[in-house]
């Protein structure tokens, strides 16, 4: 099995072009908008690569380093970690990959975790079968582990298209992007109601190498 699915400058694109909407909105932290990110990464993979791709929500575990520093969003109950709609992360899976759209800022998303703020700037783009088998085996830098929620899922997905502002900024998302084979513009006006336009720009974060 390919190792991945998305090149690095594939996969930098979609992030790069989600946090750049999400940069463009005062009150938005990217650092907190999994759902926006899974949901448009999971659009693209679809759409443009033809990749049945899916967004899933839960608990998410992932080692930082080799030296036993873990982070997860979700919450432990009874040394069990589960998700609730105040606890949970967003990824994307397809058959055989796991995606996190988010990854390359990591270290704003786990800022209250001891460490973060070293994480390097990677791609999360993993195999399924790579998956740690608990969270004792998260061991090395970039172990992972998913515990999904389906009715989670179902509940935060119903939720997020429930509002309009949510669908313009996927809709302004998937106009930036444009086509795959196309040149990806650094810059983007979106216009609002009353037709004032705030100009966007492409992310400078990008991620460098894979976890």
């Amino acid at each position: 099995m390919s190792r991945f699915l998305l090149p690095l400058t594939e996969y930098n694109r979609v992030y790069q072009v989600v946090h750049g909407v999400l940069l463009g909105i005062p009150e938005a932290n990217a650092e907190k908008a999994c759902i926006f990110f899974a949901t448009f990464g999971a659009y693209v993979l679809n759409r443009e690569y033809g990749i049945d791709a899916r967004v899933v929500a839960g608990a998410f575990s992932f080692a930082m380093s080799d030296a036993d520093e873990i982070a997860f969003f979700g919450r432990i109950e009874k040394d069990q970690l589960v998700s609730a709609d105040d606890a949970f992360h967003m990824w994307v899976q397809t058959k055989t990959h796991v995606f996190d759209f988010m990854a390359p800022i990591y270290r704003e998303a786990f800022a209250a975790v001891p460490g973060a703020a070293t994480l390097p700037r990677k791609m999360m783009q993993r195999r399924l079968e790579d998956e740690a088998p608990s969270l004792d085996a998260l061991r090395q830098a970039g172990d992972f582990r998913y515990y999904p929620n389906p009715d989670l899922t179902q509940e935060l997905v119903d939720h997020f298209f429930d509002r309009q502002l949510n669908i313009d900024l996927l809709n302004v998302a998937t106009a930036w992007y444009g086509k795959r084979r196309a040149g990806q513009a650094p810059t983007f006006a979106m216009a609002d109601e009353k037709g004032a336009a705030t100009h966007l720009a492409l992310a400078n974060t990008t991620a460098k190498g894979a976890w």
